[in-house]
């Protein structure tokens, strides 16, 4: 009777809600337990079925309820022994049965943007491997925000199944999850659902450049080497023991996205290499260094806004090619906020003989011969060959429009904060 009124209750959503209070009620009662004895049916595994197969109904019943995980049986409800049943709580129950101990397994992937893609690919791509006993990677799904992010943009257009961030559903089904950039910190309670922890792909050699923005601060501090370090998470950001740790040298003047892009593809292949041997990789791991310890905390619009007295060219350029793909640089010409785009290398420009008399921080010149306007900085010219105003314009039309005007020529580029002053 019972099993009957269960299935008509699963194929309509409205009785739901209903049906999981029922079965807490159910639970609790002994004759419950007598009724079912006879045909061997074990409650987690209905449990569990109503779960997954209710996640996006969000049922508030089960979120902290106990599951029975033992046999049901016809003993008494006084019986000592039924007064040792185990009980756990659905956050910490995991599939401790059936828990591999090497490849193929079950992944759970976390990301967000396109550095994440980057390992996503690689995962995908092991996935559908011609020669099964190649594979590092059986079932593979995606966790990341509701947002149209482009892990979800990814994930729809290769079919892999998709979970919203806060995770509503129960994890107990994969073996591992993986990290990368996803921007949401894991808690403990989801990370303790996966047999093997969870991995994160972090760019850079940890202990250095923890946080959000690992890349961005590795070219604005002008790093000569970075690398990729494979951690196991802990409810903390990047403080997890290392798996493996690779150096890597870091082009001449590139930015943030092509060596982020970099960073991850090598990582892809680091984290591949980690599964295939994972028991041993998590028996082998060890603890991050106390010393040498920085901080890259997330980007900031503060930190898009050029001070022209106070940076070099140098600095002025590794702030472009760290923030400005992202957030162009900022500054304010007459009483207006400018973005600065398309910086030209500073070693053709910062020596430059410029005619402007008496030249201070943030004059300006159209410098027809690298066709960028130049602006004076703490050491040198700065070139710059879009603008953007009222819409995006070129040096020239920069010039024609503006700077060739009489009231406007000597105009200086000002900084937000000697503005405000």
């Amino acid at each position: 009777m019972y099993e009957m009124y269960i299935t008509s209750c699963i194929s309509r959503p409205r009785s739901v809600d209903r049906l999981l209070f029922c079965l807490w009620q159910l639970q609790q009662k002994q004759n419950f337990s007598n009724t079912c004895a006879n045909s061997q049916w074990e409650f987690r595994t209905h449990w569990r079925h109503l779960r997954t197969a209710c996640a996006s109904h969000k049922s508030s019943y089960w979120s902290d309820r106990c599951i029975y995980t033992g046999p049901l049986t016809n003993q008494s409800a006084g019986s000592s022994t039924n007064q040792s049943t185990s009980y756990t709580t659905n956050q910490s129950a995991s599939s401790s049965t059936n828990q591999r101990t090497g490849p193929p397994w079950r992944i759970l992937f976390f990301g967000s943007d396109e550095f994440s893609v980057e390992v996503l690919q690689k995962l995908k791509a092991d996935q559908t491997r011609t020669k099964s006993a190649d594979r590092v990677v059986e079932r593979l799904e995606v966790v990341c925000s509701p947002k149209r992010v482009p892990v979800r943009t990814y994930a729809d257009e290769h079919h892999l199944p998709l979970h919203d961030w806060p995770l509503q559903g129960s994890c107990d089904q994969f073996d591992v999850g993986v990290v990368a950039s996803f921007g949401f910190l894991i808690p403990k309670k989801i990370i303790r659902l996966f047999p093997y922890g969870i991995l994160n792909i972090h760019p850079s050699l940890l202990p250095q450049w923890r946080g959000a923005s690992p890349v961005f601060h590795t070219i604005l501090e002008g790093d000569e080497v970075t690398g990729v370090t494979i951690i196991h998470i802990t409810p903390q950001f990047d403080v997890g023991p290392i798996l493996q740790q690779k150096s890597v040298p870091v082009p001449d003047r590139c930015h943030a996205i092509q060596l982020g892009s970099m960073l991850f593809n090598k990582g892809a292949d680091m984290l591949l290499d980690c599964l295939r041997d994972l028991p041993r990789k998590l028996e082998n791991a060890v603890e991050q260094p106390t010393t040498g310890v920085t901080n890259a905390p997330k980007l900031s619009v503060d930190q898009s806004w050029v001070r022209w007295a106070e940076q070099s060219c140098q600095e002025i350029d590794r702030l472009s090619r760290s923030v400005g793909q992202k957030l162009p640089l900022r500054s304010i010409w007459n009483d207006r906020t400018v973005k600065l785009m398309d910086i030209v290398d500073p070693t053709i420009t910062k020596g430059l003989t410029i005619p402007v008399a008496d030249p201070k921080p943030g004059s300006a010149h159209y410098h027809r011969p690298t066709n960028s306007v130049c602006i004076r900085c703490k050491d040198g010219w700065v070139g710059f060959r879009s603008i953007l105003l009222k819409k995006k314009l070129t040096a020239h039309e920069f010039y024609n429009g503006y700077l060739s005007r009489d009231h406007l020529k000597d105009k200086l580029f000002e900084s937000c904060s000697s503005k405000t002053s």
